[in-house]
């Protein structure tokens, strides 16, 4: 019962290539989940004092921005295909053209239509007849159909395309760590921040002076593990 139990768990569970691709691995041997296991610590190791060093870089060059600017630069994968990956800027650009081809559109079907049908001597009562043989009001003859669906067609499609990003967005932005917020990091509880030993008035010798001290539930990643929404998982 154990054995059919702990097959079933495996099928479960698989290997997360990157955000797109998943490796099923219930038919591993042990052996190879071993290794597997070992390998992925060495790399998060190694990932984790690239940063760190990366980090180091970034304060000696003056370039440590502040949480706000830090959050506003992360990207995030598009929803769309062929579009480049989202971030705060891109999502602000959106909206800029969202409502520049919104207005356009209704610019084109309240002025330049009409204005154009009446130049080219387009149109005709055919329509007014066909509103009124069938019971409608006859202010839906002042309006031209083909003109009218374009212009709501395009005003959908374009509100539905940000919709489906903002989403996207706020779905992604969700992952974040509860606790860093996303910046992988957490003030320093022994110096409260200021980088100097209250105790000795010297470096804090948990953050090296840097005030900061590595956030333990998302291990400096900015992201929820599975750990903390899979209770599946129990590890230990």
């Amino acid at each position: 019962m154990a054995n059919g139990n702990g097959m079933q768990d495996a099928e479960n569970f698989c290997i997360i290539e990157n955000s797109e691709t998943v490796k099923d691995f219930a038919n591993l041997q042990l052996d190879e989940i071993s290794q597997s296991i070992q390998a992925r610590r060495n790399r998060i190791f190694l990932l984790m004092e690239e940063v760190r060093r990366l980090r180091i870089q970034q304060r000696l060059k003056g370039g440590d921005d502040s949480k706000e600017a830090e959050l506003s630069q992360e990207q995030f994968v598009s929803a769309l295909p062929f579009l480049p990956p989202l971030s705060q800027k891109t999502l602000n650009s959106y909206y800029t053209a969202y409502a520049s081809m919104v207005a356009g559109i209704i610019a084109f079907g309240a002025l330049v239509a009409p204005i154009l049908e009446v130049k080219l001597g387009l149109g005709g009562t055919s329509y007014l007849d066909f509103v009124q043989s069938m019971h409608l009001p006859n202010q839906l003859a002042q309006v031209d159909p083909i003109v009218a669906s374009f212009c709501g067609g395009a005003v959908g499609v374009l509100s539905a395309l940000l919709v489906v990003e903002i989403n996207n967005v706020e779905k992604q932005t969700k992952n974040r760590c509860f606790y860093c917020e996303g910046t992988g990091y957490l003030m320093c509880g022994h110096c409260v921040g200021s980088g100097i030993d209250p105790a000795t008035k010297e470096l804090c010798p948990y953050c090296a002076g840097s005030s900061k001290v590595m956030c333990t539930s998302c291990l400096c990643t900015g992201k929820q593990l599975a750990t903390e929404h899979d209770p599946r998982i129990d590890p230990f």
